[in-house]
């Protein structure tokens, strides 16, 4: 019997690693869903940056992936949300990723949801209207 073949427990079946000719690691070929709902963000921040750069002025955007129990309205989840500064502390826009995203169809949906949600946020922030924060509004 062969030691490959050993199923009780009393050693390795085969080889851990299969080896490769090319050698050294695999790249990934897409990035995961967390990273890409990053790059998203990241892009609507910078298509609002170029359209409005005083709108981010103070405002600090974060990402969670679910808002907390005591954020539901009435049973329906939020997307996002805004807080207004107080002393020291700048003002604050949270998307939340997992609410977006099961909103979305697609991957370009997703991002054109997310620009969308950062300009409605940050209109609600800030008091300027959505076609001054973002040009390209419909």
């Amino acid at each position: 019997m062969s030691s490959r073949r050993d199923r009780h427990g009393r050693g390795m079946r085969g080889p851990l690693v299969v080896p490769r000719n090319h050698g050294g690691v695999l790249p990934r070929p897409s990035p995961t869903r967390s990273e890409f709902f990053a790059d998203a963000v990241s892009a609507a921040l910078e298509r609002v940056s170029q359209s409005c750069p005083g709108a981010l002025d103070g405002v600090v955007v974060g990402i969670e992936d679910v808002p907390e129990k005591q954020s539901f309205i009435e049973g329906r989840v939020p997307l996002a949300s805004a807080q207004d500064g107080e002393g020291p502390r700048p003002s604050r826009v949270v998307l939340f990723r997992r609410p977006l995203e099961l909103r979305a169809a697609t991957s370009a949906g997703l991002m054109i949801l997310v620009h969308r949600t950062l300009v409605e946020q940050l209109s609600a922030l800030t008091g300027l209207p959505v076609d001054v924060i973002d040009g390209s509004a419909d």
